[in-house]
């Protein structure tokens, strides 16, 4: 996309296509759940000792996101989807491409950036809990829980609303800003101007001749670090759109191990639950372990040890499923 600003002045700037910011927008929203499958992977490994990282999962997002686009805002004045597809932001009010964002824009950009998603992760959270019956045992928590679904689920429909009038209003050049928010930080989005970039044949002849210093060496480092995140991000949304057009392979998907062995002592318990050796009342699986007991036994287990009984694996209510079986 920087070819498009290549011929532009420090006094013009040329509006991206809506094409472009909505895929910028939908760039920026497969960042978490790409994280979070990644997240997973590396939890599988040694779900004793990094398993607290799913029950922190959101913060370790809104963490790794805040770094991320604190260096993208401070070395480009874009997120990183706005960087991946070419753009910058600029100050509505002084429109010059080469112009920097305020301190105060800067900053109030990098908190509504972190903090929506965050929010969005938490509210949806609350959701399921509410659907699952997993309400807090304090009564004015509950009163919160229920006012914030509530009060978000009014805000987003605001919110979506307020986006489409914005859209329609870009669109048809009637403003300049793609949304509510830009117009809230007196900011609109261009093309970035193209940055030259060192070849690495002129690496490899800095080597040879001596002159390659530590900038350089920083410099390659991050453009490295850039060039894998995106590509990262466009290889997700291709497996993500691949998944979703329904086609007969799914690239996510492992090739099945061969059926486990039952031991004499699981065929001895089958179909018992492992807390009471009874069978299960209301029959539960544990998702961290596979195991299946009765709801009160290992919801009990689960608030005193927060692990399963048989494998020791760190586990919470979240991990629970009901099983509804036809008698």
């Amino acid at each position: 996309m920087a070819e498009k600003g290549a011929h532009l002045t420090g006094t013009t700037y040329v509006k991206p296509t809506i094409f472009e910011i909505v895929a910028q927008e939908l760039l920026a929203s497969t960042l978490e759940p790409a994280f979070k499958k990644i997240l997973s992977f590396f939890i599988s490994f040694n779900p004793k000792r990094y398993g607290w990282f799913e029950q922190w999962s959101d913060e370790v997002y809104a963490t790794f996101h805040g770094l991320l686009q604190n260096f993208y805002l401070n070395n480009y004045a874009a997120s990183f989807s706005e960087t991946f597809y070419g753009l910058k932001r600029i100050n509505s009010s002084n429109s010059k491409i080469n112009g920097k964002l305020s301190e105060k824009q800067r900053k109030l950009s990098l908190i509504l950036i972190i903090l929506y998603p965050y929010i969005q992760s938490k509210v949806q959270q609350y959701k399921l809990d509410e659907v699952d019956g997993k309400l807090p045992r304090n009564e004015w928590q509950r009163f919160l829980r229920t006012h914030c679904i509530k009060a978000h689920q009014i805000f987003l429909f605001m919110y979506e609303i307020f986006g489409i009038y914005y859209y329609l209003a870009y669109i048809s050049n009637h403003s300049s800003y793609p949304s509510p928010t830009f117009n809230l930080l007196s900011l609109t989005l261009t093309y970035s101007q193209p940055t030259e970039v060192i070849s690495i044949s002129e690496i490899f002849d800095k080597w040879k001749n001596g002159n390659f210093y530590a900038n350089d060496g920083i410099h390659l480092i991050q453009r490295g670090c850039m060039k894998t995140l995106e590509f990262s991000a466009f290889l997700f949304q291709f497996i993500n759109w691949w998944n979703q057009e329904n086609h007969h392979t799914n690239l996510l998907s492992l090739p099945l191990p061969p059926s486990p062995t039952i031991s004499v002592i699981a065929n001895q318990y089958a179909k018992l639950c492992p807390v009471c050796l009874k069978i299960p009342s209301i029959p539960t699986a544990l998702t961290v372990s596979g195991y299946i007991f009765c709801y009160t036994c290992i919801t009990k287990k689960l608030q005193i040890e927060g692990k399963c009984p048989v494998t020791g694996y760190p586990a919470k209510e979240d991990n629970l499923i009901r099983i509804y079986v036809n008698y």
